[in-house]
């Protein structure tokens, strides 16, 4: 098993062993309390304790309250490591943000994070999160990056009784099990888009284009893709459009031969995909070598990298993908003032739009933190996140507007790939939802 790592590693750019499981959650709970790797003491360092700039409380010196910390769990190795390439980056800025400490409710605290692995592996993130929670003794938790992280995350803290922020997993598949109730959280709560949203986002661009909009989703046999099989299945067929699925696939399939004939069999105009990146790129190199070019393709995962498209080349000319957040953004860091701009230009391998969310959950946790008025106090931290409302870098947040309880609903944009210099670049071609960041063209079809 690789150890619990922190954000030194991510900078050393050291790798552990890629492992993967098949995405499944049930009996999650009980995997968070098995042992994974070797304790978590010396994998972090507390910050120092002095004045921060952006503390709460008086005037008068502050009593020393010990420290604050806070349990991060990401895939950092496997097949998600996409998602947080740059949490070297985003964690050493949010440490410097909170180098000073927080003063909370006259109190003085530093602040310590402790990250940890995933490796892509939902059995991993649960033994990780109990690590965090039982033997670092964590204040609060924070899980990023698809249903795989935060899923057992979010089940750990609500075992354990810890405050806990999640992003990078739409809402609805964290909050509805497989027979679609509802969960019952208290302490966990979620930060981002929803699929419902999303779903209605493409719908808007599918029924502008004239056809037979016969559309053919790719949905691997994970939680995101039945999830996305729900939603654009109901939508489909509210609007009279012929539904194609190809049948739950493995992450990691090299061969897409008999789903490309489906589709192609069946007429498909309009693609769905929501796989991962290496999947996608295989599968639609292989579409255009087999002759399947549909009038349009929504792709919800795999396309939010430029690695990805750039890998595609000209193939991934006018493919659409949802934009949760660029350098655009006119919004700044409520931790240190730094501008959506400045934090994107100052990762040298360039920016990616998981870089601003896996940020934003700590401005959103410190503000929690501040909020509570005893970060030492759980029930206290919970509740506050559940009267939460703010700004980060990515954008306005609110807890008490749900769409649903526990859920702050981010708004996204719409955006097609197209040649920008040696590369390619997402261009907004739908700001309904986000008027603030404005479409600069319209949907071409590929």
């Amino acid at each position: 098993m690789c150890p619990v790592v922190q954000a030194d590693r991510y900078r050393a750019g050291r790798k552990c062993g890629m492992t993967i499981t098949r995405r499944g959650f049930l009996g999650v709970a009980a995997l968070a309390g098995a042992a994974g790797a070797a304790g978590l003491s010396g994998c972090s360092s507390a910050l120092k304790q002095t004045s921060s700039p952006g503390s709460s409380g008086s005037g008068a010196a502050a009593k020393n309250g010990g420290t604050i910390k806070v349990g991060f769990v990401s895939p950092e190795t496997g097949q998600l490591a996409v998602f947080t390439q740059s949490n070297g980056y985003v964690l050493g800025k949010v440490r410097d943000a909170l180098a000073n400490g927080l003063t909370i409710g006259g109190t003085k605290y530093a602040v310590e994070i402790i990250a940890a692995d995933s490796q892509s592996s939902s059995a991993r993130a649960a033994a990780v999160a109990s690590q965090l929670v039982q033997q670092s003794q964590v204040d609060f938790l924070i899980g990023t990056a698809t249903p795989e992280t935060v899923i057992p995350v979010s089940a750990q803290a609500e075992s354990s009784g810890v405050p806990c922020l999640l992003t990078i997993c739409p809402w609805e598949q964290w909050y509805y099990t497989s027979t679609g109730t509802a969960n019952t959280f208290k302490y966990s709560y979620m930060y981002f888009l929803g699929t419902q949203e999303e779903t209605d986002l493409f719908a808007t661009q599918w029924q502008a284009v004239p056809g037979k909009h016969v559309v053919g989703g790719l949905w691997p046999d994970d939680v995101d893709g039945a999830g996305f099989q729900k939603y654009i299945t109901a939508k489909s067929r509210a609007l009279g459009w012929q539904v194609v699925p190809s049948g739950g696939y493995t992450d990691g399939t090299t061969d897409y031969a008999s789903i490309i004939a489906r589709f192609k069999a069946a007429g498909v105009d309009v693609l769905h995909a929501a796989p991962i990146p290496p999947d996608f790129i295989t599968f639609w190199r292989q579409a255009h070598q087999n002759g399947f070019t549909p009038k349009i393709a929504s792709i919800s995962k795999a396309l939010l990298f430029p690695s990805a498209a750039d890998a595609l080349g000209s193939l991934v000319t006018n493919v659409m993908s949802p934009l949760w957040w660029s350098p655009q953004f006119p919004y700044s860091s409520s931790l240190d003032g730094m501008t959506a701009s400045a934090f994107a230009s100052g990762y040298p391998a360039g920016w990616t739009q998981p870089m601003g969310f896996n940020y934003a959950v700590f401005e959103i946790a410190v503000a929690a933190l501040k909020a509570s008025g005893n970060p030492k106090s759980p029930s206290a931290v919970a509740a506050a996140l559940g009267r939460l409302k703010g700004q980060a870098i990515t954008g306005r947040y609110d807890f008490t507007a749900g769409p649903v309880p526990h859920v702050s609903q981010v708004p996204e944009l719409l955006a097609q790939w197209r040649p920008s210099g040696s590369g390619y670049g997402l261009v907004v071609i739908n700001d309904s939802l986000l008027p603030a960041v404005p479409a600069a063209s319209s949907l071409k079809l590929l």
